[in-house]
């Protein structure tokens, strides 16, 4: 047999067996079945899609990925696992979910799902400029082209399963307001911020509706999470959290949540289902009672708390010696256990509804 049909026989059988525990597992409550995890969005869920980009947005060098398995610096932005892995792995899909710009991606990653998220990016296309991030329009793009590879490879008939069966998130819009509107002038001499957030908000349906209309029938929105508690934008001296940044993080979040239900409304015809996914308040109660939840540390990362202690300004810098105490790895990042409680929370929450 040639060595190519070896290869997706293998990857065929990994994939039986990735929906064979699906459906013993997480999925397996007389839900739809789960065949794949696709993930859009910008740092807090890129596993490693900025690797090979000519970008300050990277992360595939220590101190990240210390307690990564193999202590690996993947491009995760993070001590551990992000978002990301963890919906996949809660799912009952697989472990890790792998970026799709990756090196060593296999056919089995591409069956069962893979993320197109691009740290620096948003959902206003001028933010990912700065960042040279691959834009929400880019990763779209992206996925198109995924989709006519699987195709080729798999048949349409699969590719078809594999793309209606899947579930599909997209996080971005913390770096539309903290490094573009609160950073760069020309927003703010185009809009207010109550304007900027709609604007945001019309963006981000736009980009919904038209993942949507290019396959992705489940689709959880998470929501901006309170970037002004984040240690780089916290108010300097005091520590407070920057409460105009947190503001505009909740109107995006209170008008996108509306939209959602639209969407819900209008589109339950075509069998199609969208989920508001609550990270700001969920991240906000992990801040307010970090005793409870066994962090000692709020105001200040593991790797530093300022602009410059996050991406490759800590490339090679040594970090805390115990992570296992803070919420947040770098300047703008949580840390693996932060990241692990708040989806958690989401998946006890309305993450159902999906399933």
């Amino acid at each position: 047999m040639p060595d190519h049909a070896l290869l997706l026989v293998s990857s065929m059988l990994v994939v039986v067996m990735a929906h064979l525990s699906c459906a013993d597992g997480a999925v397996g409550t007389g839900k739809s079945k789960i065949s794949a995890v696709f993930m859009f969005g910008d740092s807090i869920v890129d596993p490693g899609n900025n690797n090979n980009r000519l970008t300050e947005a990277r992360a595939n060098f220590p101190p990240y990925g210390q307690d990564f398995p193999g202590g690996k610096a993947t491009g995760r932005f993070s001590n551990g696992r992000v978002p990301g892995d963890m919906l996949a792995s809660k799912l009952g899909v697989k472990e890790f979910l792998p970026p799709y710009n990756g090196d060593d991606l296999e056919l089995s990653d591409l069956l069962t799902g893979v993320a197109f998220a691009s740290g620096g990016s948003g959902y206003d296309p001028l933010t990912s400029i700065p960042a040279t991030a691959t834009s929400s329009t880019g990763q779209l793009d992206l996925f198109l082209e995924y989709k006519e590879k699987l195709i080729t490879l798999v048949g349409e008939e699969e590719a078809t399963r594999v793309i209606s069966e899947g579930i599909y998130f997209t996080a971005m819009g913390a770096n539309d307001i903290a490094n573009n509107y609160f950073s760069i002038p020309l927003r703010r001499h185009q809009y207010d911020l109550p304007s900027y957030v709609n604007f945001l908000i019309s963006s981000a349906v736009n980009f919904t509706m038209k993942l949507n209309d290019i396959g992705a029938n489940r689709i959880g929105f998470f929501g901006i999470p309170p970037i002004g508690c984040c240690p780089s934008q916290r108010k300097h001296g005091s520590r407070e959290c920057d409460t105009l940044q947190n503001q505009a993080a909740e109107l995006f979040n209170s008008g996108i949540e509306k939209e959602i239900e639209r969407l819900n409304a209008e589109r339950n015809v075509h069998d199609s289902r969208f989920a508001y996914l609550d990270i700001y308040y969920n991240l906000l109660e992990l801040i307010q009672q970090h005793d409870f939840y066994g962090f000692k540390e709020v105001t200040e990362g593991c790797c530093g708390s300022n602009v410059l202690n996050a991406a490759i300004f800590i490339q090679y810098h040594p970090a805390c010696p115990n992570a296992y105490d803070y919420i947040f790895w770098d300047s703008f990042h949580c840390t693996e256990k932060a990241y692990n409680i708040v989806v958690d929370e989401i998946f006890q929450q309305n993450l159902h509804y999906l399933m």
